[in-house]
């Protein structure tokens, strides 16, 4: 127990004891204040401090808090200055008011095309637009004999401005009006950006008769998932309902639509209940096409899948090996110094491009001396040398390397075709054909391959195979496998480059549809075919090729069969180097204005 003395004293020491001073709340400077008329022409933040406001006319910092800020806009000092300020204002906005409405009416035309032409051009190059800042005050001094120059007042935030609701609305009025008044194939694809927002990214292709050719335009980019979204699923019906809303928004008729392509997935190409099969439900007769490039790159990826996993081991090792050491980069340079080899880098093979391995495959086997040498002064000392030292001294790794850099460079050289901007739907079918029984014959019977319709072929079928031994692959491989002595190694090398090729026809096939109807017809209107004297045996009528854009009359169809039929007697004199869509958009100048309107819309096709 305390003691009575104790008890006392704690009293006495509470009594006397001095309370701690609370700590003021220091207000900060509020955004909504410089909303208030009253404040907005005169205060600003005070951006060393927030919790205090500066006053633009007197030069004073102060408080952030409403009271003081009252007491200073009333105080006899700001009302003298805010008077003399606004007086002095008045003035300079008369004088520039003054000045632009003595300028010509042309000049101020002029000034206005200037600085839109401007700005069209920081968007088109994608320009900085902090760079305006400077320009518009370094033009005038660029140009002291140009008055337009002098009075182009074009920053960063107008420049912004002009872009958005200028060009970009003029645009996207253009654009619509095209849509509604010609027909138009759709391209669409989604992604996920890095903020992980969800978004279909939607392209059209129509044909342009002020141009006289077929033009890609961006539609929209469409956020599939925002606030309002209740449904978060990206389905094959939400985006069809979103590609189709982004169009019906606009009052665009969707009749307009003949043509609908993206990527393979089974959400935009299943045979049912996909954006393909709603767009054919839609639009009946409308063209869906796959991205051939991506097929490609899909038939490679997977045909690469029966080769041995160190080969692309190898070739992530070497990369991962150089690529954080400057001392190592530098190493190999005195060896490719010493060899009188090309001083090049090791490339990266990419994760999700797949036929980039191409370039990085040739890289490796130029390299391929030099890298064996600095490896074998390396792998005593380190340990993760090891296994690309044991590849780079092995023939049969060579020899897969040889075989990759004789084969992928087809894929590469037909992916980078299709990837042109030039019009090659004519020439679709033919190219895909070909490169498919080119396949083919590496690894069956030319006799089986030539007889039989190319549709009904089985790459798998071993009947038809030819023997391991008669399967070409390559002058490089043969030169390696002559220093094997193996015979098993060899067997097996053998027995998966043809398993390669056998897997590539197979994707080809279940990727390209061979015995398309559609494809098949359009391949024979290839300018070269259209004026040929066996034109008319293969296509003695247009109809019903293009169901969705064929005239309803009978009259009006038969006249453009007439028309079609006397095409190699009248136009053998038209140029037919030219691009598809120029060659019928100048064909169309030459028939009745049905006719013509058929072939204009025809030629969309192309896209």
């Amino acid at each position: 127990m305390e003691s009575d003395g104790d008890s006392a004293t704690d009293r006495e020491d509470s009594l006397t004891r001095v309370p701690a001073k609370r700590k003021r709340y220091k207000q900060k400077f509020r955004e909504e204040w410089l909303l208030n008329k009253e404040y907005s022409d005169w205060l600003r933040k005070d951006n060393r401090d927030l919790s205090k406001a500066v006053c633009n006319v007197c030069n004073t910092s102060f408080s952030a808090e409403i009271s003081v800020i009252k007491r200073h806009k009333e105080g006899t000092k700001h009302v003298n200055n805010l008077k003399r300020c606004s007086a002095s204002t008045s003035k300079k906005q008369q004088s520039i008011v003054s000045v632009f409405k003595s300028m010509p009416t042309n000049e101020k035309q002029l000034v206005k095309t200037s600085e839109i032409k401007l700005a069209a051009f920081v968007a088109e190059h994608k320009v900085s637009h902090n760079v305006m800042n400077h320009l518009a005050d370094l033009l005038p001094k660029l140009f002291p004999d140009s008055q337009i120059a002098k009075d182009i007042r074009l920053k960063r935030t107008k420049v912004q401005a002009v872009i958005n609701n200028c060009i970009g609305e003029t645009e996207k009025e253009n654009l619509i009006s095209d849509l509604k008044s010609q027909m138009f194939s759709i391209l669409i694809d989604e992604s996920t950006d890095i903020a992980v927002v969800k978004t279909v990214a939607v392209v059209v292709r129509y044909f342009d008769p002020m141009i006289g050719k077929v033009i890609t335009r961006f539609w929209n980019l469409v956020q599939l998932f925002d606030e309002k979204t209740t449904d978060h699923v990206a389905n094959a019906e939400k985006l069809f309902n979103t590609v189709i809303g982004s169009f019906q928004k606009y009052e665009i008729p969707t009749e307009n639509i003949i043509g609908f392509g993206s990527d393979g997935c089974n959400t935009m190409m299943g045979c049912n209940n996909s954006v393909s099969s709603r767009f054919r439900q839609r639009c009946p007769g409308i063209i869906v096409i796959k991205c051939i490039c991506h097929s490609l790159h899909l038939c490679a990826s997977d045909a690469c899948k029966e080769l041995p996993l160190n080969c692309e081991k190898m070739a992530r090792n070497i990369y991962n090996y150089f690529k954080s050491s400057s001392k190592r980069q530098s190493e190999l340079k005195e060896f490719q110094y010493f060899a009188e080899a090309d001083v090049h880098k090791i490339l990266r093979p990419a994760q999700t491009r797949w036929l980039s391995l191409n370039a990085v495959v040739q890289r490796i086997l130029e390299q391929w001396d030099v890298l064996r040498l600095y490896f074998n002064s390396k792998w005593l000392e380190e340990s993760e040398c090891h296994d690309i030292h044991a590849c780079l001294n092995d023939p049969i790794i060579k020899a897969y390397y040889y075989f990759l850099a004789w084969m992928l460079p087809k894929f590469t050289t037909l992916n980078s075709c299709f990837q042109s901007e030039s019009i090659l739907i004519t020439k679709l079918h033919g190219k895909m054909t070909a490169f498919y029984k080119e396949l083919l014959l590496l690894v069956l019977h030319r006799n089986y391959v030539n007889s039989a319709p190319i549709e009904t072929i089985d790459p798998m079928t071993e009947i038809n195979h030819k023997d391991l031994k008669d399967i070409y692959l390559g002058l490089g491989v043969q030169k390696e496998l002559d220093s094997v002595e193996n015979e098993e190694r060899k067997l097996t090398l053998r027995k998966m480059c043809k398993n390669f090729i056998i897997r590539a026809c197979v994707g080809l096939r279940k990727r390209y549809c061979f015995n398309d109807k559609i494809m098949t017809e359009i391949a024979k209107f290839d300018l070269e075919k259209v004026i040929s004297d066996d034109r008319e045996e293969s296509v003695s009528s247009l109809f019903p090729l293009l169901p969705r854009i064929a005239p309803t009359s009978i009259q009006h169809q038969q006249e453009l069969d007439d028309e079609w039929r006397k095409l190699p007697l009248y136009y053998k004199d038209l140029d037919l180097s030219q691009p598809p869509d120029v060659f019928w958009h100048q064909v169309s100048f030459h028939v009745n204005s049905k006719q013509r309107e058929f072939i204009l819309v025809s030629i969309v096709i192309a896209a």
